[in-house]
């Protein structure tokens, strides 16, 4: 079978289960099993795929239509321009999320030699692509997941971020996690789902750890963790930075506004409340 075809046949029977980008997924397998990027398909169309690319990619569709997210399918997935590895057990980097690295990048702008802190580190996408942007930096990323400080600890590897240093440790012990010191930005992007709504997510995001996604009975039991226990880490003229869900941008800004003057809500790019930034520390609690 020719790649052309082979594209079109798992792009044909992911589109039968109503999968909306059934195309890119399809390339995105039919690339990874090749070693080979999306954008070059075109050019290897009329090549022969062997009997055991053709049989993976039939594995890789069927693992898909039992609900598998691809992310997991294919081991790794791409944030900012770089690789990192993903599977059961850690939540995928998501393109929205990417905002929350171009507002730290911002802020350090004509600065020189930052402390970072990255709080539910995950698969360490934010933390490991701040200090790969910023050298100079030092990033402290803190995980406590054991499934995720695998991949954590094997993404900075890849990556080679050597300027990270992992912890493993709960957000809600505080700060004294990171033995007194302080960050000129701290960034999370914690869960922030209700507890009550988890059960409606759809079956690909219910593939992914729990303990990521549920936010609390409110969503913000995170926010509230981080103003109260964390504000304290950061320098009087630092930054705080966290994702939330695109109704939360009024309540997490209430949260942090007891710690901090300056509170703002970014939207992302489809116009939705994503990023609350927090400068200028009113008082220590």
């Amino acid at each position: 079978m020719k790649v052309k075809d082979l594209r079109k046949k798992l792009a044909d029977e992911l589109a039968c289960c109503a999968f909306e980008e059934s195309e890119f997924e399809s390339d995105c397998i039919v690339a990874d099993l090749l070693g080979v990027s999306n954008s070059v398909l075109r050019v290897l169309g009329k090549t022969q795929a062997d009997n055991e690319i053709i049989s993976k990619a039939d594995e890789f569709v069927s693992r898909r239509l039992n609900g598998e997210p691809l992310q997991y399918i294919l081991g790794k997935w791409e944030f900012y321009g770089h690789e990192f590895f993903v599977g059961e057990g850690v939540l995928i980097p998501r393109p929205e999320t990417e905002l929350l690295v171009d507002i730290a990048l911002k802020f350090a702008e004509n600065k020189k030699k930052l402390s970072v802190f990255d709080l539910c580190s995950g698969s360490g996408c934010i933390g490991i692509t701040v200090a790969k942007q910023l050298s100079d930096s030092k990033v402290t990323v803190l995980e406590k997941s054991d499934k995720a400080l695998a991949y954590l600890l094997k993404n900075k590897d890849f990556n080679c971020a050597d300027n990270v240093t992992v912890v493993k440790g709960d957000l809600f012990e505080g700060s004294g996690l990171f033995d007194g010191k302080m960050c000129d930005i701290l960034l999370s992007n914690p869960p922030y789902i209700r507890s009550d709504v988890i059960p409606s997510l759809q079956r690909e995001v219910l593939s992914e750890p729990e303990m990521a996604l549920d936010g609390g009975a409110d969503g913000l039991d995170f926010y509230r963790a981080i103003a109260k226990k964390w504000s304290s880490c950061v320098k009087a003229d630092g930054m705080v930075a966290v994702e939330i869900g695109e109704e939360q941008g009024n309540d997490v800004s209430s949260i942090f506004a007891e710690y901090f003057s300056d509170v703002d809500v970014i939207k992302d790019f489809s116009g939705n409340d994503r990023i609350v930034i927090a400068k200028n520390k009113i008082l220590e609690k």
